[in-house]
């Protein structure tokens, strides 16, 4: 027996009609003069402010801190008048190439008020003008400050498509560098990886059910691959965080949460087997109904927020169930 095609007409109405409000956006904007990766960031901006719609309950402020060489941002988001819980590291997606804190609002205000966290969301350097590793530098950067400054020796960390990778392998590299670095004792107690791309050269189903009409398309992820660079040495392995057997066996406890109507799907799903198979503390959750990049489309769709919360609290009851294991 044949398996049914997918069809549009099985997302969340409500996603659909934003992908097509997108699809208008980028048919109607004119960018003469720009390269591919400015066109992306003006579109993604022009999407944020389509469908924003701010939660008054969330307190939002900017800080700075210095790197070697540079200087960072990164935004807070709490919830007014309580205290937070603990410390969430947010890793915005994108493509490495697009996206910024203000395309992530409404995805991080609604992870401050799903959660009780304070939820930092960095603008890491992007692509192709800052190849990787230099993204992952300045997670790292976050994080040895966050350790060093704030003594905050466990927080969590996740992020949405390529910001899922970047924080996966921060977690590779910080378990790979442990007790020699400065993140020494520090701990990453949790991991919230949305839609991670994971291989840059996956063939799977899903990368051929979902290539048009869903939003991501494999044209594009390739091309984001391509401008990510080929680093070299020990940067390799970080590249392709998903294949460090060694240290998915010892990852915290982590959700990962795929989107049914999604390229990205199924790198996402074998990379959470595995590393169950391996007896990491990992649990897999697909998004009925969902496309690829959901989570920015929380102020569209009510399905779409059920979702990221459900993924919060499955984070949550994953955290008292398995307590940080990094020292295993």
């Amino acid at each position: 027996m044949t398996a049914p095609q997918p069809s549009p007409d099985d997302i969340d109405p409500a996603l659909a009609r934003t992908l097509q409000r997108f699809a208008r956006l980028d048919a109607d904007t004119a960018t003469p003069g720009l390269c591919y990766a400015q066109r992306r960031r003006r579109l993604s901006e022009l999407q944020a402010r389509l469908i924003r719609s701010p939660l008054p309950s969330i307190a939002r402020q900017d800080h700075f801190l210095a790197a070697e060489g540079r200087e960072i941002c990164v935004r807070s988001y709490q919830k007014k008048g309580q205290p937070a819980r603990q410390t969430l590291v947010w890793l915005h997606g994108g493509g490495w190439m697009v996206g910024d804190l203000n395309t992530h609002d409404d995805l991080c205000e609604h992870l401050a008020h799903f959660t009780g966290h304070c939820v930092l969301s960095v603008h890491y350097r992007r692509t192709p003008e800052n190849p990787f590793p230099a993204p992952l530098d300045d997670v790292m950067a976050v994080l040895q400050w966050l350790h060093r400054e704030q003594g905050s020796a466990r927080v969590l960390l996740g992020g949405d498509s390529a910001g899922g990778h970047l924080a996966l392998a921060a977690v590779v590299r910080q378990l790979q560098e442990k007790g020699s670095g400065p993140m020494a004792g520090a701990c990453i107690a949790a991991l919230l990886l949305l839609y991670p791309p994971l291989l840059p050269d996956a063939r799977t189903s899903s990368m051929q059910a979902f290539a048009e009409g869903y939003g991501l398309t494999p044209q594009a992820m390739q091309r984001y691959w391509q401008d990510l660079g080929q680093p070299r040495g020990i940067a390799a392995q970080w590249l392709t965080p998903g294949r460090c057997d060694a240290e998915m066996a010892r990852l915290p406890p982590t959700v990962v949460m795929t989107a049914s109507h999604d390229i990205l799907r199924d790198e996402g799903e074998t990379f959470a087997l595995r590393a169950q198979q391996l007896g990491a503390p990992v649990q897999l959750l697909r998004a009925p109904g969902m496309v690829h990049g959901f989570a920015r489309m929380l102020a569209a769709s009510a399905a779409a927020r059920q979702q990221v919360e459900q993924a919060c609290a499955a984070l949550t009851q994953l955290q008292v169930a398995h307590p940080c294991t990094q020292g295993k």
